[in-house]
């Protein structure tokens, strides 16, 4: 599968849902918007049709923009809820791409299909400052001692999308614990593009959107002992260390209660929120104060995007995290993950094409009861 149409379900998260959506008797099957440049309608440009299922994904039509930043694009029938086939809607503008909501529902062509552009501002050269508004640090035993899986979101609050001032440049640049080995990355969305880390720096290239925008990296370290810089805003950020492993604490984050994350696998988990210019040590040992800290504050802020972050990680997650009931747009982000992280296995044997359809189709479900239930009125 193509690059761009692997992450055009994350790009599409980025664009937001349709609101307000009322039924009517009849529903034609076409897809009827408009394009917005900055908030403005856009009267040239070209928007491409995408059909995405389990099995494929491909172009499947695409028209010119009209008068008023309008379009018109015929589907080849209606959509039909839970068959894990996803119709949306791209553009392309100074290079970037840009997608709007997928479709999933008859219900959602009654409401005028919104994509959303930006201008495109080069970053400084030595790149941007952006607050990490989520961290995930997972900790596995690897080959060469301790393999991390690194999650991080940051949030472009801006009216423009970033690029860097010329290729190869930075847009944004995060340190990695200092004993961190062959770092790789695993990868970059919602917008696709070349990020790579430069001894212990994660250095970003690619275009960073007006929103969220996610970079998942992976390196060794030979001791469960280290150090991981926090530096400027953080959001939220969690620890989680596989279970068995030896004894750790993890100073400056609070103790939260083991849990299942994945099938058959527990997690010792600390987590922490709102910080600032701070440095975490994980190190031997038993913990200080009690095992688990009640941080009320943290409330629901807490509720972990761990599926998505499993399928990143290539683990198997047949079932939702701790029965919780999550928003669409979380439900979104981990099916997009899922076929993302499906698309990049080389060989795919007919045990994982099982699993990997019977975890999706559980994931549609959930998205289906969240969109009944008035869970999935926005994507936020």
């Amino acid at each position: 599968m193509p690059q761009h149409l692997r992450a055009l379900l994350l790009l599409a998260v980025v664009a937001g849902a349709p609101r307000g959506l009322a039924a009517q008797e009849e529903v034609e099957a076409a897809l009827v918007g408009e394009l917005l440049l900055a908030g403005l309608p856009v009267d040239t440009g070209t928007v491409v049709l995408h059909r995405i299922t389990p099995e494929e994904a491909s172009d499947i039509d695409s028209t010119a923009i009209g008068a008023g930043g309008g379009f018109r694009l015929d589907l080849p029938h209606l959509p039909v809820p839970g068959s894990g086939e996803v119709f949306l809607a791209s553009t392309r503008y100074e290079g970037v791409l840009y997608a709007g909501a997928p479709i999933t529902d008859p219900l959602q062509l009654d409401t005028l299909y919104t994509i959303r552009a930006y201008p495109s501002v080069t970053a400084p050269v030595g790149g941007m400052s952006f607050p990490v508004s989520r961290r995930e640090v997972w900790v596995d035993e690897g080959p060469f001692g301790w393999q991390v899986t690194d999650v991080l979101e940051i949030m472009n609050s801006d009216a423009a999308t970033r690029i860097p001032a010329a290729a190869g440049g930075a847009v944004w640049r995060y340190p990695l614990p200092a004993d961190a080995i062959g770092g790789r990355i695993l990868q970059v969305g919602p917008s696709a593009g070349p990020a790579r880390v430069e001894g212990t720096t994660l250095v970003a290239s690619n275009p960073v959107l007006p929103a969220e925008n996610y970079y998942v990296v992976q390196y060794d370290l030979e001791s469960i002992e280290f150090d991981l810089p926090l530096p400027g805003e953080t959001g939220i950020v969690q620890v989680m260390v596989r279970e068995p492993a030896p004894p750790v604490r993890v100073e400056g984050l609070a103790r939260q209660p083991s849990e299942e994350l994945e099938f058959g696998a527990t997690f010792m988990r600390w987590a922490g929120q709102t910080l600032r210019d701070q440095s975490i040590a994980i190190r031997m040992g038993e913990e200080g104060g009690p095992t688990v800290l009640a941080w009320t504050s943290l409330g629901l802020a807490l509720v972990l995007v761990a599926a998505g972050s499993v399928a990143i990680r290539g683990r198997d997650a047949s079932v939702p995290v701790s029965g919780r009931r999550r928003i669409r747009r979380d439900i979104v982000v981990d099916i997009a993950k899922l076929d993302e992280a499906y698309a990049g296995i080389e060989q795919q044997s007919r045990g994982a094409r099982a699993r990997y359809r019977k975890r999706r189709r559980a994931l549609v479900s959930e998205l289906e009861e969240a969109q009944a239930g008035g869970g999935g009125s926005a994507l936020r």
